[in-house]
């Protein structure tokens, strides 16, 4: 079966000459103009924008600190990873700090109910 040719993104969209992604997101309008998602702090959305990418579309996933410290610094992810979690966008599913590993999150609906 062939696959489907990707569609590139415009000029303004990407750095890629082609303007092909390897990885990209989606965010719907809903979930952006939601009034959970209005009262998030611009760190803890900058935060949700940068976890759906290392999600690479998956309900579940890690986030480890040398993703994290490319847009921020340890203390100011771990207050808006909480503020996520409080918000209802994701929860932690595996507390791994004593195993000196990545938590695992998930991404969660709760939000929904704000």
């Amino acid at each position: 079966m062939a696959r489907k040719k990707k569609t590139p993104f415009a000029p303004w969209e990407t750095r890629t000459s082609d303007g092909i992604e390897k990885r990209y997101i989606r965010l719907g309008n809903t979930l952006l103009y939601s009034s959970a998602f209005l009262q998030l702090s611009a760190k803890a959305k900058e935060t949700y924008i940068y976890m759906r990418i290392e999600s690479a579309g998956k309900k579940e996933f890690i986030m480890p600190r040398s993703k994290y410290i490319q847009f921020s610094k340890k203390d100011s992810f771990l207050r808006a990873r909480d503020e996520l979690e409080k918000a209802g966008f994701i929860e932690t599913v595996q507390h791994n700090a004593n195993l000196r590993k990545p938590n695992v999150y998930c991404f969660s609906e709760r939000w929904k109910e704000q």
